[in-house]
């Protein structure tokens, strides 16, 4: 087996000041169990309990929680600042920013939790009756990934991922299908990120890095119009602990200390020829575009309440059928 690669850092001033350290290593999509190896901090050096067991240094243990859950996710988002907003609105499209990649996040809702939770149960206890299971794991899956709100900003486009996918195979790929490569596993404090490159295959700037595979064994692949994504921490702060009973085949939530560990998530970085659009009708947009809550902390400075952002939305809709690249707020 290959040794596993040294992390690398980069670092970068925040909105508010203050220095932001990524470690990243490329071309891979590390295990929280590996990335555990070879970078520690105070919320990757704890240890998970294994199945009934009993936390007994909550310094150093995580409560045993549901792990891995493979999500099915056929929905992304584009998130925003206003500044953002009105350039999208205006260009009728998405354009690249700093990183020179379009990002996007996947929007996991309680019909994905639902089917999670039932697969996850189906492989524990096979021949279980699931009429017996009650709901577990939406008090497990609380971590940025599963709100509402954004740390990106107030304002989120959302689209079918197989929408996206065709719209960006019809303008940069010829109609052809794009090209999944597996970009980097990043850690940031509490957040294990898992980033997926999409470009077209004429496109070859990004060739060392490994296409996707879809496997079992992946911390995310695509199929079908689906990301899956196998979630190794869906919980910001752990508040409860899996208890299974093996006799009744069932398992449940049971109430536990507060305990601090790491979050993963997966985003999607479409790479985006400099100056050209990933354009979309101005009335998809609006219908896609809704407003949405402050997460703390906040990636890109500081943000507008929902109220005035939802205010900015109106108008938009309102506008539907006008031109908005000349509109004032």
């Amino acid at each position: 087996m290959d040794a596993l690669p040294e992390f690398q850092t980069t670092s970068h001033v925040g909105p508010n000041g203050r220095v932001v350290k990524e470690y990243y290593v490329k071309g891979l999509h590390m295990s929280l169990d590996d990335v555990k190896k070879k970078h520690r901090n105070q919320y990757t050096d704890k240890d998970v309990v294994q199945p009934g067991g009993e936390a007994t240094n909550y310094s150093t243990q995580v409560p045993h929680y549901p792990r891995p859950v493979e999500f099915r996710v056929t929905t992304v988002a584009h998130v925003t600042v206003e500044k953002g907003l009105h350039g999208i609105m205006g260009n009728d499209g998405f354009q690249i920013g700093e990183s020179g990649l379009l990002w996007w996040g996947l929007v996991i809702g309680e019909k994905e939790i639902s089917a999670a939770e039932q697969r996850y149960v189906e492989k524990l206890f096979p021949d279980r009756n699931p009429e017996d299971q009650e709901p577990f794991l939406q008090k497990f899956a609380t971590s940025p990934v599963f709100k509402d709100g954004s740390r990106y900003g107030n304002f989120k486009f959302t689209f079918s991922l197989a929408d996206v996918l065709l719209k960006y195979s019809t303008q940069f790929c010829g109609g052809k299908d794009p090209v999944f490569r597996v970009y980097k596993t990043a850690v940031y404090s509490q957040e294990v990120m898992y980033t997926l490159l999409i470009h077209s295959p004429d496109v070859h700037d990004y060739d060392v890095y490994p296409e996707l595979v879809n496997n079992d064994e992946a911390v995310c692949a695509y199929r079908d119009g689906e990301i899956i994504w196998r979630a190794q921490a869906i919980s910001e702060t752990h508040k409860f602990k899996l208890v299974e009973n093996r006799e009744e085949k069932l398992v449940r939530a049971e109430q536990s200390l507060n305990v601090f560990y790491v979050w993963d998530h997966v985003t999607l970085a479409f790479h985006i020829p400099k100056d050209e659009t990933l354009s979309i009708p101005h009335e998809e947009l609006v219908e896609a575009l809704t407003s949405c809550d402050e997460n703390y902390p906040p990636v890109n400075g500081p943000l507008m309440g929902k109220s005035d952002a939802e205010e900015r939305v109106q108008k938009y809709k309102n506008l539907e059928n006008r031109e908005t690249s000349n509109m004032e707020f």
